[in-house]
């Protein structure tokens, strides 16, 4: 697949550019109509490529309309955008604009004042609106002629690079729930292979609007609800925050959103701020980044009538890996992989290729899967071998083709050499913990770690942001039939469980927890 990002985002929305692409519900409902939105994009690409000679440009937005033309206006420019990470803190941040080499970055003045102290060191600072405004006339004439001329005159005209193949298109940063950020490097075949990918899932399915509200700097929000919708795929209904649940409810209650793509935490708590008078529209659910408790996945059928179909992606994947959808779901199981994607599992220690059916860790090969870490050879040999890339998790495929992920790397301790995973121990827990009538819905009360034990290596800790005893917890534990060396040795009352923007867990937020606890 040669074609870039740029002529894609062109294609999809010069085709009926009278239809509405975006609704910005942070702005009141705005509606966009995608003439108008490429107009803008162009237009604002004309100035990038005039102002910024270097290969990328920072973009600091939340999801909305402007961080959408943002990033248009980037590929269209022939640029890479970096959307910075602005929740992770100012060292991870400013360490990913340095990795970068950005010396330009489009913002908001609104965004300035929030961070304040806080924004990212990434150059010099270009407010949208005032771009926008200046380039009003000319985003005027290019939605004009977005309308008259045929795609290739219209790309011609305004020097969209066609070619894209193996050159970057995106970079994106590992959110840093298990250390310093990466720089992940997605081409525009990754890209555009897993958005053929999304659409060989999902096309058929007739979905005519799909949230977001993901941060644009997480792989999902970057793929699934940027480009997907830019491309040729539903509209995009926008709210500049996944957090405020209560304001979510409405946006899918209001705009009669289709699809809804979040994490297990998030849901729980839209679930009980929204209801089914709110959710009850909602045409499809799919919930990644974290594992999806059994009990989640039938409460919300049971309260809102709608199933939650699980998914399973990486930042390094573009980010779509696996999903369940209706006609062809397994309950436990995060789906079939996407279409020319191989799978195999290897042994954590030997690296022989399993057979079919047999735990062990993930690789995948296939045209979504990233080229390498930037500036890392080093990281990116460790994990791309002949093509495959070697995962932090484990898993296995049966014998129907479904995927099963077992847990990640990071989320098992290695106790008297025998493997425990976390997210079990947490399930457990979390399904006692509600029997007994202790558990608030929309809350992510608990959270397994570890830390280290000089006898056995590694002992688990359990953080809590609820009223819990460990002794009762213990026995609770070992009545339910878990391993002794499944229980947990340490309980430590916090504030509140440590989550990132993106709706993971903070693993190393939790293991820094767990040591000084």
């Amino acid at each position: 697949m040669s074609e870039s990002l740029g002529m894609a985002c062109l294609r999809g929305l010069a085709r009926g550019g009278a239809r509405v692409a975006l609704v910005d519900a942070g702005m009141g409902g705005r509606q966009i109509k995608a003439g108008l939105l490429l107009g803008a994009g162009l237009a604002l690409a004309q100035r990038i490529r005039r102002e910024e000679s270097g290969p990328r440009v920072g973009v600091v937005l939340p999801p909305g309309a402007g961080g959408t033309i943002a990033n248009l206006a980037c590929v269209l420019a022939g640029k890479t955008p970096v959307n910075l990470n602005f929740t992770s803190g100012r060292a991870a941040s400013d360490s990913a604009a340095r990795q970068s080499g950005l010396r330009m970055v489009i913002t908001a003045k609104k965004v300035e004042e929030k961070l304040g102290e806080h924004f990212p060191e990434a150059g010099r600072r270009v407010d949208l609106a005032k771009l926008l405004q200046e380039e009003k006339p000319w985003a005027v004439m290019w939605s004009v002629l977005a309308f008259v001329l045929p795609v290739w005159c219209l790309a011609w005209l305004a020097k969209v690079p066609r070619e894209g193949g193996d050159r970057e298109a995106g970079l994106l940063f590992t959110s840093g729930s298990t250390g310093e950020p990466k720089g992940v490097v997605l081409t525009h075949r990754n890209l555009l292979s897993n958005l053929s990918q999304i659409e060989g899932v999902l096309g058929d399915l007739k979905l005519g609007s799909v949230l977001g509200c993901l941060p644009l700097f997480h792989s999902f929000g970057f793929t699934v609800t940027l480009w997907w919708p830019l491309t040729g795929g539903p509209r995009v209904v926008t709210y500049p925050s996944p957090l405020e649940v209560h304001a979510l409810g409405d946006v899918i209650s209001n705009y009669r959103v289709d699809l809804l793509v979040t994490t297990p935490t998030f849901l729980r708590s839209l679930m009980r701020k929204g209801g089914k008078e709110k959710l009850g529209g909602l045409k499809m659910v799919v919930t990644g980044a974290e594992k999806l408790p059994s009990a989640l996945r039938e409460e919300f059928v049971q309260k809102i009538g709608i199933s939650v179909h699980e998914g399973y992606g990486m930042t390094e994947g573009s980010p779509v890996i696996a999903v369940n959808r209706p006609g062809a779901e397994k309950p436990g199981t995060v789906g079939k992989p996407v279409r020319d994607l191989e799978v195999r599992t290897v042994h954590e220690e030997t690296g022989q290729v399993l057979p079919k059916g047999e735990a062990g860790i993930l690789e995948f090969r296939g045209p979504n899967i990233f080229l390498g870490y930037m500036g890392r050879p080093d990281l990116t040999q460790k994990v791309l071998r002949e093509g495959w890339y070697h995962t932090a998790d484990f898993g296995r495929v049966d014998e129907e083709g479904f995927l099963t992920i077992e847990g990640r790397r990071a989320r098992f301790s290695k106790i008297g050499g025998e493997m425990v995973p976390h997210g079990v121990v947490e399930e457990h827990l979390l399904k006692w913990f509600k029997e007994r009538g202790g558990f608030h819905e929309g809350a992510q009360e608990v959270m397994v770690t570890a830390a280290e034990d000089e006898k056995k290596g590694e002992i688990l800790v359990v953080l809590h942001s609820c009223e819990l005893e460990g002794i009762e917890a213990e026995k609770a534990l070992r009545d339910m039939g878990l391993p002794n060396l499944w229980i947990p040795k340490k309980f430590i009352h916090v504030k509140a469980i440590p989550i990132l923007a993106s709706g993971k867990l903070d693993l190393a937020a939790g293991r820094k927890i767990a040591h000084s606890g």
